[in-house]
């Protein structure tokens, strides 16, 4: 899953991990213009869905910029 968001871009991806809930999400953010990662988020709760993870480390990427933090 891929979003642009306030000038820049948030790209998701899961991960399968061997768990109660296995689906992990990867949350990479990048500057819109030149796609630079800036900041790699990896988050250690799991969901029992891809769709459930993707949702869910967009939601986290959103807040990170948010929080001014870039």
């Amino acid at each position: 899953m891929e979003e642009q968001y306030k000038g820049h871009v948030i790209r998701v991806t899961t991960e399968k991990d061997k768990g109660a809930y296995p689906w992990k999400p990867i949350c990479r953010i990048m500057y819109q213009r030149s796609r630079e990662l800036i900041k790699q988020l990896d988050w250690d709760i799991g969901y029992d869905t891809p769709n459930q993870a993707e949702k869910v480390g967009l939601l986290i990427s959103k807040k990170w910029i948010d929080a001014g933090k870039p």
